[in-house]
């Protein structure tokens, strides 16, 4: 049975829609992200050379954005495939075996992402006492907690692919517009 809004089976229409929430979520906290650190990048650049006097701030605040950045940008390319994949064995398998590597790679991911989204918590809550002063005092609670967001979103998406790969069930589809290319890099 299949759910009619989305295309995905039924089963799995709660999982995938939270997903499809989360990646856009992902989607525009990363374009936000790419246009604040351009904007101080670029006034740093401006403030140094042109006006000869740098922004203390300004490095340290493109850093821990760029961090963020880089926690919640990485599920959308998992979700999409765009990570970087050795597939030198898989297409050789024969359809069984071949489902089982995927089932066994997404089994890792999503066994390596809770415990990563777990451990980096704790490793948040031990950086509430650390400040970064060059940047206002803001604990570093702040730029840690990117990583738990990044690897339970990332967890979420595992689970979604396993739970297909185990049911052979069709992969989610991706819209058009939503796809990520390297064509014309």
């Amino acid at each position: 049975m299949q759910d009619d809004s989305t295309g995905r089976p039924a089963v799995l229409a709660p999982l995938g829609s939270l997903n499809d929430a989360l990646l856009l979520a992902c989607k525009w906290v990363s374009i936000a992200l790419v246009a604040a650190i351009a904007v101080i990048v670029i006034a740093s650049v401006l403030f140094r050379y042109g006006l000869n006097n740098s922004i203390a701030w300004a490095e340290d605040a493109a850093k821990f954005l760029m961090v963020w950045l880089a926690f919640i940008g990485a599920p959308l390319g998992f979700r999409h495939g765009a990570h970087v994949a050795i597939e030198l064995l898989p297409p050789g398998l024969p359809p069984a075996l071949k489902r089982a590597v995927r089932f066994l790679v997404h089994a890792v991911v999503l066994a390596l992402m809770t415990t990563l989204a777990w451990q980096s918590w704790l490793f948040a809550l031990n950086g509430w006492a650390q400040v970064a002063l060059t940047i206002g005092d803001i604990s570093m609670f702040w730029v840690f907690l990117s990583i738990p967001i990044g690897s339970a979103v990332m967890a979420t998406i595992a689970l979604e692919l396993l739970l297909v790969t185990l049911f052979a069930l069709p992969e989610p589809k991706i819209a058009e517009d939503e796809t990520i290319s390297t064509r014309g890099m």
